[in-house]
């Protein structure tokens, strides 16, 4: 019997053919006496397998376990009744690997969720999450492919580095030989320093922050996906940045249809232009008559970020920051109003911040002496602004944050591989 080798993902292309599949057993249903129904994975996809007693290997198949190894040799059929669209008609089957009958005892899908974080590298094989993982690599994917499209080029910075983008207390201190070194919180200086030599750029890198938050949106080290665009003013920011969200929105409706639907996700709409937006002061404005006790120069905590995106059911820029909530690399308006942007979206809140940097030299200066950093530790920094210095801006996407907001996600740990939190460092 003539049968080819082939991948879960690619089985509608063999329908009628026999076909040579191997992967890890989902689940396994005895119905009757003679026959047996496997739900099978390769790490492309799921599909069934129907046994039935006389085929070679049958006895092997009854007596598996979740999560043995197998190949199956077998036709492709359509079935409009299968979840999967396709299923085998197994002729014959080997097992490449058992498993452990103690499978079932390490996690039941409703177990707490210190036992399926401990759980993690078992609960990741699931039909649910491995399509949630498989998605955060869609819009890895989306983003790169936007900014190919505007010409941007990819560029890797350093993840250890000497001095601290944002505030010093969320740095993570590293031991760097003799010397004290940080985990990076963002690459945004690094892009800055890119773009005389490459144009504009991007890059897809781990940041970490050393935030001792347990909220449903944060993690210590998350996937940022950061952008540094020179030549552009601050509304010219903000139409890129909602360009970039309705490019990835676009192109889940498109492609995603099945994970959408997996997850319930019925409502997704691509957000339209402009995005609505409101300054900080507009908005402390607007939760005061809600009811919501805020001054001016109190920072918008998640739940106020809620409040104002939520109701309006779409993406919402809240912009004009005071300087003494954002970074000393900002722009500033005039006086302690900063250039500054943060994309809120319903369920999340912020998943985007960024805005205008400072791009003369003696004001950036004078910054960072008011903030009593290090001149030394930036002084290659403070050349950007010395050898032909350019109005630029940038941004950074929380890429679990997005992906938390676009699949309704409980949690963003689900987002994850392997989550990152302030009391996980395993597995």
């Amino acid at each position: 019997m003539e049968a080819k080798k082939c991948c879960i993902e690619n089985l509608g292309s063999h329908v009628g053919e026999h076909v040579d599949v191997r992967g890890w057993v989902y689940l396994v249903r005895q119905h009757g006496k003679n026959l047996l129904f496997i739900t099978l994975r390769d790490g492309t996809g799921f599909t069934q397998v129907v046994a039935r007693r006389g085929i070679s290997g049958y006895e092997n198949l009854a007596n598996i376990h979740r999560e043995a190894v197998i190949r199956v040799v077998g036709e492709v059929i359509k079935d409009e009744r299968s979840p999967y669209g396709y299923e085998i008609r197994a002729k014959h089957a080997d097992v490449i690997s058992p498993s452990s009958p103690t499978i079932e005892e390490e996690y039941q899908p409703d177990s707490s969720p210190e036992v399926l974080l401990n759980k993690r590298h078992l609960v990741i094989r699931g039909e649910k999450t491995s399509s949630i993982l498989r998605y955060v690599a869609k819009v890895l994917k989306y983003f790169r492919a936007f900014c190919e499209e505007r010409g941007l080029v990819e560029a890797i910075p350093p993840l250890i580095t000497r001095a601290a983008c944002e505030g010093g207390a969320t740095l993570f201190p590293i031991k760097y030989f003799d010397e004290t070194a940080y985990l990076t919180q963002s690459s945004q200086l690094y892009l800055e320093a890119a773009l005389p030599a490459l144009g504009n750029v991007y890059c897809i890198q781990k940041s970490f922050r050393a935030e001792k938050s347990r909220t449903r949106r944060h993690l210590t080290e998350y996937t940022h996906a950061e952008v540094e665009l020179a030549f552009i003013e601050f509304n010219e920011l903000m139409d890129f940045t909602e360009d970039l969200v309705i490019h990835i929105v676009q192109r889940t409706l498109e492609e995603d249809e099945r994970i959408l639907k997996k997850l319930g996700v019925d409502d997704l709409k691509v957000p339209k232009k402009p995005f609505k937006r409101l300054t900080y002061k507009e908005a402390v404005r607007k939760l005061n008559d809600e009811g919501v006790p805020i001054e001016e120069g109190d920072e918008i905590e998640e739940s106020m970020e809620r409040k104002l995106v939520d109701q309006l059911g779409e993406p919402l820029f809240l912009t004009e920051f005071p300087a003494s909530q954002k970074a000393f690399y900002f722009k500033r308006k005039n006086g302690d109003i900063t250039l500054s942007m943060d994309l809120l979206v319903p369920h999340v809140g912020e998943i985007i911040g960024g805005g205008m940097r400072e791009d003369d030299y003696e004001t950036l200066l004078l910054r960072l002496k008011e903030i009593n950093a290090n001149i030394e530790d930036y002084q290659w920094y403070l050349d950007l602004r010395k050898y032909g210095s350019v109005p630029h801006g940038g941004f950074g996407l929380g890429v679990e944050r997005t992906v938390e907001w676009i699949l309704r996600l409980p949690h963003i740990r689900e987002a994850c591989l392997f989550p990152r939190l302030i009391n996980r460092l395993t597995p």
